[in-house]
């Protein structure tokens, strides 16, 4: 898509207002997942990627975006998340700026936006009183464990060449194929904190955790539903009245009885809290939490009299004498030994201490325990807090805030909430709290939906009115809802039931066949109550056909207005049919939803909020909302400090850029993460790109956009000037206005006539399923590079837009648009390949067991010392496998290959891997199934004259939850955020492990995420810096976010692992069949195997070397 420009200061949750800014781009990409909660007991874990969540800490953030053609259509990281907390829009797809007077000004024009209640864009985050410093003790913690460890562990790195972290021992880590060593050997040790950089105070968000006890006890339950006589439903009305005489199925008689019945969702709440009353009625003392799916938590042993116990509760709300009847298994307890857990935090030894070392995350039980108990409070009101996955709660009573999503007769809406989760820090149990986006069913009396959305039943000529109610009827089935029900006695009663959908017609036609079927009116598909008729039995024995309409005013005389009908059947009684007065909406129901652009857009825009706004929701709403300030959790001995935490941070050094000018070297120095290309020229053009055209491919309504010849002449001139190897005047096309339906034709003609290089003018910029098509048949088909630009932005002939695309044409044809002024560390000796893997996994797709779409795994690496060009591999695994499978030995050996013969008939020295989006719980995958693949590429590679590779392992993450926000003015970027260059390696990490975080780049809107990187392995780093390794590796990943090619600034995550996702994103373009328009994925890091027909469908052997997709 094109630049967007700022959206400018948002204002009340509502308001569309906002300054519609012109600088800067909006960057949609930011990072997508729905992951986070993956891990167990973390927050901070990676979790899978997702594509969905509009939630995102950085809205776009800092990717640049870099004009229409970007590679991955929608973005690197999809169209932006929304359910990983707040959002900032800076440039993570980072346009192309300058040419244009003294600053950057790249992109178009932004949309405004609607306004945040508390914008505090000028303003930090306090609490009234003096900032206090960051925690001294915790602080002396910190460097006393550092110290001891590069005291005692000074040769760690030469033992790291195989460990596991985890019981799975595969063997093949190391360099002989040993086994994996014993579980203490540990991830490598910090070797000190960073030095480099101003130093900063940061409010991090995350609260400290009291907890007293040192003892809990789990038991898992499992829940048996039990139909028995005395659960039989009264008579009751099958339309909200209707009496039957039939005996509910499941209690003919004994041998019904004991049949199970799966119990979840709102009932299995329901007993779950009962057999907690229950508990608490036999002992007053009892306390227990629960996260009322599977486990109980409680400060003793319970005294169960019987196992199974038994639990009765209402078959329907309002009516007490209809029981259903459930057993309630308890197995276990498992002692959880907190006390260990707080002895290992506040130690600063280094022997190992008991489950210390049971597995990577430490402590897992204990963290899954502390937060099933501070989540019981939120989860026990089901009715007015929704919940997403283990971490995420959103109150839907009176402290609500939501955005209804209608804007195409969708019955959605954005709702705000809190994602909460415990973390081990150093010397202290932490709470990170966030604010977090969902997407939900709109909840509430169907009839108020219809009337908000003017929608009525409608007969099959109304089209228009047929088209509505399909898009509103899409997100119906499985809604819950409360059928309201009149019985016999006229006493009401609601009951719990889910939505199929709109009743049709087409529900008579392909339904099971029943004796006396209902009856539509000829010509309805969605009809009302005067259009269906259903079978009235009658007292002789016979019966009649009488309306839904007529039946409702004469047994009740309720006159009912013409609402479309409401699908309530169940395999028993397949066609029950409610009129939509009867049905409420329950709230708080999250729905895997693919949006359209529009309710995108209004997502992101709900989503996206100020540092200073987020901060303040999670100081005070949140406590409200997650219960911190329970008196239930002092039962525990649990309590949640008031304040969040300050945490010590640096500002690191942004490094000078290099460009041509008058066949000279230029250093040009960017500016709050950012620079332009005013007066300079490309380092190094590509391959000379001498046949090339061009084609406006519009279908006949839309040839009045198409751009006139004379600009693609001026768009070439253009980047002949910024130094690009490219013949100025395009060749005459095959048709300068071609129809879609044409496109294979235009690429034979392309093929025929030895073109390298086709521009393609777009009508719109939302043209994905064509882009789809394009791309596909350029990539992998005929092998010919495609650069696809908008219209109506073309046609201006932008000295910006023309640079940015042409930026990725160099890229495209192997050249170098900028580099680092400096070369340092393991980059000055040109020895060094960086390397970058991700995994894109299909969700919220509809898919058949067997036919599943497969994950798509895209792998990309370095070949020359300026770090420009990163070719890629892409291919399968079996969908939703987590690890990479044996493709990565290939793919490793390729480019191997690709770097000695770039690098003088070498193999590098030292190879840094970036592995994209990891989760905590997957680390000891990484180093027990992946590590040994790498390993073997590089023994099958390596001649025995020279020594294998020393290797670096890091996990790039921009899927959590981590925050942080500046505590003075001083501090605060013009967005509010902290300043580019931040980093932070203390005070929400642990010591024992090497991680940092870092925001590398300028978050133009929203709150900034910082990118989370975790070394799971160093050989290279200590063994060279020693104690200064730590700012080596801070640096290179600093800089390297400097140096992603089709930006004119600082992208929030290291381009390895940027150019693997944007990688995965092509390969899900050459699949439409299972990943179309809008669909939602969940990117990880991890690799695919097979789908279903396409395994096939790689990139053409012209484009294998080359950076095609960007």
């Amino acid at each position: 898509m094109a630049d967007r420009g700022n959206r400018g200061n948002r204002g009340g949750d509502r308001g569309r207002g906002g300054d519609r800014g012109r600088g800067g781009d909006r960057g949609r990409g930011g990072d997508r997942g729905r992951g986070g909660d993956r891990g167990r007991g973390g927050g901070d874990r990676g979790g899978g990627r997702g594509r969905g969540g509009f939630d995102r800490g950085d809205y776009g953030g800092g990717r640049g975006r870099g004009g229409y053609d970007r590679g991955d259509y929608g973005g690197g990281r999809g169209r932006g998340g929304y359910d990983r907390g707040g959002g900032d829009r800076g440039g993570y797809r980072g346009s192309f700026s300058g040419f244009r007077g003294d600053g950057p000004r790249g992109g178009g024009r932004g949309r405004g936006g609607r306004r945040d209640a508390s914008p505090g864009i000028s303003r930090a985050f306090g609490y009234g009183d003096a900032t206090p410093s960051p925690n001294a003790e915790v602080a002396q913690l910190e460097t006393k464990i550092v110290s001891r460890q590069s005291a005692s562990l000074a040769s760690i790195t030469s033992q790291m060449g195989g460990m596991s972290v985890k019981g799975k021992k595969r063997g093949g880590g190391n360099v002989g194929g040993k086994p994996p060593p014993p579980m203490n050997d540990r991830l490598p040790a910090r070797p000190a904190f960073g030095s480099q950089g101003r130093p900063v105070v940061l409010w991090a968000n995350y609260f400290k955790v009291n907890v007293t006890r040192d003892t809990f006890f789990k038991y898992t339950i499992e829940v048996k539903k039990k139909m028995t006589k005395s659960a039989a439903p009264k008579k009751a009305s099958k339309r909200g009245g209707k009496a039957s005489s039939r005996p509910a199925p499941g209690t003919e008689g004994p041998q019904e009885a004991e049949q199970v019945k799966e119990v979840r969702g709102r009932e299995l709440f329901l007993v779950i809290k009962a057999t907690l009353a229950k508990l608490l009625e036999q002992d007053k003392s009892f306390v227990a939490a629960s996260e009322f799916k599977s486990q109980i938590i409680t400060l003793k042993k319970i005294n169960l009299p019987e196992n199974p116990i038994i639990i009765q509760t209402p078959k329907d709300e309002g009516d007490d004498e209809v029981l259903d009847t459930y057993n309630v298994h308890f197995h276990g307890p498992s002692e959880i030994d907190v006390g260990s857990m707080k002895k290992y935090l506040m130690s600063s030894a280094d022997e190992p201490v008991a489950n210390a070392d049971v597995a990577f995350p430490r402590f897992p039980e204990a963290i899954d325990a502390l937060n099933t108990i501070l989540g019981h409070g939120p989860r026990s009101d089901f009715d007015k807090i929704g919940t997403i996955g283990s971490h995420r709660f959103f109150p839907f009573g009176d402290d609500k805030v939501i955005e209804k999503l209608t804007h195409n007769w969708h019955a959605l809406s954005a709702a705000r909430g809190y994602f909460q989760s415990t973390r081990l820090g150093t010397g202290r149990i932490l709470l990170n709290v966030n604010v977090t986006h969902g997407v939900f069913r709109l909840s509430g009396s169907l009839t108020d939906l219809f009337d908000n959305l003017g929608l009525r039943a409608a007969p099959k000529t109304d089209f228009q009115a047929m088209k509505k109610l399909r898009a509103f009827g899409k997100f119906l089935p499985k809604a819950r809802a409360w059928r309201t029900m009149i019985l016999a006695t006229g006493k009401t009663i609601r009951r719990s039931k889910t939505i199929n959908g709109l009743a049709t017609a087409g529900d008579v036609r392909k339904g099971r066949r029943v004796a006396n079927p209902p009856k539509f009116d000829r010509d309805w598909e969605f009809a009302g109550p005067k259009n269906v008729q259903f079978w009235q039995e009658t007292d002789g024995g016979g019966g009649r056909y009488i309306s839904v309409f007529d039946y409702f005013k004469q047994s009740f005389g309720i006159t009912l207005k013409d609402y479309p009908l409401i699908d309530m059947g169940s395999v028993q009684n397949p066609f029950t049919y409610i009129p939509a007065e009867m049905v409420e909406i329950q709230p708080g129901q999250a729905i895997k939803a693919t949006l359209t652009m529009e309710e995108t857009t209004a997502m992101l825009e709900f989503a996206c909020r100020s540092p200073y706004s987020n901060a303040l929701s999670i100081s005070a709403a949140s406590r409200q909302a997650l219960n911190l300030d329970d008196n239930a959790l002092d039962k525990f001995g649990l309590s949640v400090d008031k304040r969040l935490l300050t945490v010590q941070g640096r500002i690191l050094n942004a490094p000078m850029v290099s460009y041509i000018a008058n066949g000279k070297k230029v250093d040009v120095a960017p500016s709050k993460g950012q620079w332009n290309m005013r007066s300079v020229k490309i380092v190094k053009p590509g391959k000379r790109i001498e046949r090339w055209t061009w084609v406006n491919l519009m279908a006949e309504h839309q040839r009045r956009r198409a751009v006139d010849k004379s600009v693609v002449v001026s768009y070439g001139e253009w980047l002949v000037s910024m130094g690009i190897a490219i013949n100025k005047t395009p060749m005459d096309p095959f048709r300068e206005v071609a129809d879609p339906s044409n496109l294979e034709n235009v690429f034979d003609w392309l093929k025929k006539n030895d073109v390298q290089l086709l521009v393609i003018i777009l009508p719109e910029k939302d043209s994905t399923g064509l882009y789809s098509r394009i791309k596909t048949l350029g990539d992998c088909t005929y092998g010919i590079h495609t650069s696809c630009v908008v219209a109506a932005q073309f046609a201006k002939a932008a000295p910006a837009y023309f640079a940015n695309v042409g930026l990725k044409i160099n890229l495209k044809a192997g050249g170098t648009n900028h580099r680092l002024r400096e070369e340092f560390g393991i980059l000055s000796d040109g020895k060094a390949m960086i390397v970058g893997y991700d995994v894109t996994h299909p969700t919220n797709m509809s898919q058949k067991k067997g036919s599943e779409a497969p994950s798509l795994a895209g792998f990309v690496s370095s070949i020359d010392r300026d770090l420009a060009q990163w070719p890629a591999i892409a291919w399968e695994q079996p969908s939703r496998q987590e690890m990479l499978s044996d493709k990565l030995l290939e793919a490793f050996m390729i480019r191997l290959d690709t770097w000695n013969k770039h690098n003088g008939g070498k193999y590098p020295e030292n190879i840094v891997i970036y592995r994209d989006g990891v989760s905590e719980s997957q680390f000891s995958q990484v180093l027990d199934n992946e590590l040994p693949i790498i390993r073997e590429a590089c023994r099958k590679k390596y001649p025995a004259t020279q020594p294998q590779p020393k290797l670096t392992i890091l996990v790039a993450v921009k899927r959590h939850q981590t925050r942080f926000y500046p505590t003075s003015a001083d501090d605060m970027s013009k967005s509010g955020n902290t300043i580019n260059g931040t980093v932070v390696d203390r005070g929400v990490t642990q010591a024992r492990y090497w991680d940092f975080f870092m925001t590398a780049h300028e978050a133009l809107q929203g709150t900034a995420r910082p990118a989370h990187y975790t070394i799971l392995l160093d050989e290279i780093f200590r063994a060279r810096f020693g104690d200064k390794a730590t700012d080596e590796l801070e640096r290179l990943t600093h800089e390297l976010c400097y140096l992603f090619g089709r930006a004119t600034k600082a992208v929030s995550i290291c381009p390895p692992a940027y150019y693997a996702d944007i990688v995965c994103e092509r390969a899900r373009q050459h699949r439409p069949e299972h990943y179309g328009a809008g669909d939602d994925t969940e990117s990880m890091s991890t690799v695919s195997g097979a789908g279903v027909g396409t395994a096939g469908r790689q990139v053409h052997v012209n484009l294998r070397d080359s950076m095609y997709y960007i």
